[in-house]
């Protein structure tokens, strides 16, 4: 197995073709990886480019696109071992050095083209970035084997609400990240595991157990993080079909920073669509209330 088994996943708000021709440039991935020559094997157009790693690096690296309504999470892979031989904390550097300069280049390229769109907002003329479907996802296989999930239709209705939190968006991604301690704050919560966590050491699945009234189960989250934004969707529940939710943060200086919380659940039994708003609109505002006070506290 390679020493260097890099894999990151960030949603960008934009027309996938216009994400795809972009980072379909070999120039934009010479200039990202100067110290690696990265060779195609494999064009495939929209859906990304495989390619040979030498230089630096021996290996494969990839990059593919998922398409998520009105933008894309953008999957970047490199398996590779360097060429200098690298042990214990070395290694654990170059891998933390790859992973942070592939996110300052990629959220800059998020950033530029999200350019004139709120945070949180969906593209004009587009669909809501939040997916999920009452059936299993198909999945499509990497040139890794890594099995991924495809987004399907959106659900028919979501909850929003917004709050205020006197902190910066990186304190307020830490506490959201912070999953270990959610049954201190978030009043429905019993139980949280992480299952798994990205290069850059975020949770990308969790098991939950929560008991919310109307919406109790226990149930498992596949998360993607981007800088000011986090979306999740389900991957196995007990009672729930389908959960789709996201929380986006936008920097307000000084009056602190906004903080969208974004849901759509969908139950196993039947419910009133009135009361399963209720349900999310009672969850949201719970979760927001205990979120700021875990933050400003």
């Amino acid at each position: 197995m390679p020493t260097l088994d890099i894999s990151c996943d960030d949603l960008v708000v934009a027309d996938p073709a216009y994400v795809a021709e972009r980072l379909g440039s070999d120039a934009v991935w010479r200039e990202w990886w100067p110290e690696l020559t990265l060779t195609p094997s494999e064009r495939r157009g929209a859906e990304g480019v495989r390619w040979i790693v030498t230089g630096a690096a021996l290996g494969t690296a990839e990059w593919w696109l998922e398409q998520v309504r009105d933008g894309v999470v953008v999957h970047w892979y490199l398996r590779a071992d360097p060429v200098k031989p690298l042990r214990g904390r070395a290694l654990t550097r170059l891998r933390e050095r790859y992973v942070r300069r592939y996110r300052e280049r990629l959220w800059a390229f998020k950033d530029e083209a999200e350019a004139g769109r709120a945070a949180g907002e969906r593209r004009t003329g587009d669909q809501p970035a939040i997916v999920s479907r009452s059936e299993l996802y198909p999945t499509v296989q990497s040139s890794f084997g890594k099995s991924r999930q495809l987004r399907g239709e959106s659900m028919a209705e979501q909850t929003t609400s917004t709050i205020v939190v006197n902190a910066t968006p990186k304190e307020i991604m830490a506490v959201i990240a912070d999953f270990a301690a959610y049954p201190e704050w978030a009043d429905s919560m019993r139980e949280t595991e992480v299952l798994s966590t990205d290069e850059a050491g975020r949770p990308n699945k969790v098991r939950f157990k929560v008991d919310a009234g109307a919406i109790s189960d226990e149930y498992t989250l596949a998360y993607v993080w981007s800088r000011n934004e986090v979306t999740w969707t389900l991957v196995e529940a007990k009672m729930v079909k389908g959960m789709d939710g996201a929380y986006v943060l936008k920097d307000q200086g000084a009056e602190g920073t906004e903080v969208t919380y974004r849901l759509a659940v969908d139950v196993a039994i039947p419910m009133i669509g009135m009361l399963k708003r209720k349900a999310e609109k009672v969850i949201i505002d719970t979760a927001l209330k205990g979120l700021k006070k875990r933050v400003e506290s």
